[in-house]
């Protein structure tokens, strides 16, 4: 993000304290529980976001040097990501093409070849089948035509994206939709990676992303918590064709700056703020004081009631040499400690009642504010997406 927008943004966050106003859709809207509770909806789902469209797998970080590799399973296709030796990022999927088994572990490392567990089929990091374990008695094959199925993959800004099927390449202003110059700022300087782990909700996936969605309940679910540090009720909401930004003001610094009348151009902006990213489909990326957070939230195969969320933290280069100079090479405290506090105990804890009460049949519909603009603007992208009509105002 550059300074510019920088300032913009400061700008209206300030008018929104003094005046305790915030961003605002034009009305209310209607959206029906069976958003979260339909099983034809979760297989429509499935194969359109998480078959069909690129998706955000991580950072550039994840694969820090050549021959580096990361396996997942997450978006429900077995995929291997790799950089070669003359640093182009891959992806493929993790099928050996003898007998469909996984070539690699879910995991990262660092590997040329790859073997595969079952019969000792190599296969290199550019996917070529290299050799085929005694060769001379499984009979004549063409190695060309048995390398590993590759998939459009693409580098931008720092940002790892993976159509999980094959088809034509996708592009950048495809994934992005204007938000290229955001993350040439952000992610010009390499966040290494931290630590990552997988959050297994009983809340359906969108209901996952809705809880990063406002801070209309910031003063009230998290009175104890992210109350201390963030003002509640007060941001900015700015489209990028299917994508948002969502920006945040931090409690104690806006009132420091203020009370003292400091000239907004000192505001330290990354410090005196909390960056929320929407990135169609199914992920939210937070960059704060402390790094990147990449959240990427995933259906369960056949329940629509249950989600996977995989979180990755990124440090800000500057939080690295800090913890560097300290003679380590980790954080003394995991950022999952204070993060899973306020999102699995509170915010995941909260939605498992709506999800409860979706399923039994209590309502129809669920109401968005004219204070929730995300909201509104992401269940219509997932709608667009599935060829259904946007949603309907609550008073007409």
């Amino acid at each position: 993000m550059d300074k510019p927008t920088q300032q913009k943004i400061l700008a209206q966050l300030s008018e929104g304290f003094i005046n305790k106003t915030s961003a605002s859709a034009s009305a209310a809207v209607k959206a029906p529980v069976t958003e979260f509770t339909c099983t034809e909806r979760l297989e429509q789902e499935k194969r359109t976001f998480f078959r069909e469209t690129p998706l955000l797998m991580g950072l550039s970080t994840d694969l820090p040097d050549t021959d580096t590799y990361v396996a997942t399973n997450e978006t429900g296709q077995p995929l291997l990501m790799t950089r070669d030796a003359h640093g182009r990022f891959r992806a493929f999927l993790n099928v050996c093409r003898h007998r469909g088994a996984q070539i690699a572990a879910p995991g990262r490392g660092r590997k040329r070849r790859f073997t595969c567990p079952f019969h000792a089929w190599n296969f290199s990091n550019t996917g070529e089948l290299i050799a085929i374990n005694r060769e001379s008695s499984f009979g004549c094959v063409e190695k060309d035509d048995f390398g590993l199925t590759e998939l459009p993959a693409l580098e931008a800004h720092g940002m790892l994206w993976v159509r999980p099927s094959t088809g034509p390449m996708f592009t950048e202003a495809d994934v992005l939709g204007g938000l290229s110059e955001d993350f040439r700022n952000w992610l010009e300087q390499e966040h290494p990676f931290s630590e990552e782990q997988v959050i297994d909700a009983n809340i359906n996936w969108k209901l996952a992303i809705d809880t990063f969605g406002e801070n209309y309940h910031f003063d009230v679910l998290h009175s104890a918590s992210l109350a201390n540090d963030i003002v509640g009720n007060l941001q900015t909401w700015d489209t990028f064709e299917r994508n948002g930004r969502m920006v945040f003001a931090g409690k104690e610094a806006f009132r420091y700056v203020h009370e003292n009348k400091v000239p907004i151009e000192y505001w330290p902006y990354r410090e005196v703020t909390l960056n929320v990213y929407f990135l169609y489909p199914n992920c939210i990326l937070l960059v704060d004081n402390a790094g990147v957070d990449v959240l990427k939230m995933y259906p369960d195969a056949d329940n629509p009631a249950k989600s996977k969320t995989y979180h990755s933290h990124y440090l800000r280069p500057e939080h690295k040499e800090q913890i560097q100079l300290q003679g380590s090479e980790h954080p003394k405290e995991s950022r999952f400690e204070g993060f899973n506090r306020v999102v699995v105990d509170e915010d995941y804890a909260a939605a498992e009642t709506v999800q409860a009460a979706a399923a039994s049949g209590a309502q129809e519909h669920y109401i968005f504010g004219k204070n929730e603009p995300a909201l509104q603007h992401y269940h219509n992208t997932h709608r667009q997406g599935l060829g259904l009509t946007p949603l309907q105002a609550y008073l007409e």
